[in-house]
């Protein structure tokens, strides 16, 4: 197929285009950070393990509430991993930005066919 072949209002400059200069601003996007006061939390789990006979979970949860008229956010989140089987890996971690305050139990424990990891986080973010 020629470019002659196709319809003119494919080939022909649009008077409704849009020209951007300059798209630089768009770099930042994927960083995390706070947009207006805002807070994120996120927690991940992994299990893994091999062999004929294996057994994996992996379970995360997060909330976030915003108390006191919306001058308070609380997250809290909790993640546990378990894997049995030959070669076994189990691994929980969290990632909070925009709070004051965070407080984190972790535990984890391997044997020669299993591994486990628990995490909690707890969160506050107040007003200044």
């Amino acid at each position: 197929m020629l470019i002659s072949d196709l319809p003119e209002f494919l080939t022909s400059p649009s008077k409704n285009a849009v020209k951007i200069r300059d798209l630089a601003y768009l770099e930042n996007l994927a960083e995390k950070k706070s947009v207006m006061g805002g807070a994120l939390l996120e927690v991940t789990a992994v299990a893994s393990a091999t062999g004929s006979t294996t057994y994996t979970l992996a379970d995360t949860s997060v909330m976030l509430k915003t108390v006191g008229n919306g001058k308070v956010t609380i997250g809290k989140g909790k993640g546990t991993a378990l894997a049995i089987g030959d070669d076994p890996y189990a691994h929980t971690n969290y990632y909070a930005d925009g709070f004051d305050k965070v407080i984190v139990n972790s535990r984890s424990g391997q044997g020669k066919r299993y591994a486990v990891s628990h995490i909690r986080v707890f969160a506050l973010d107040v007003p200044r």
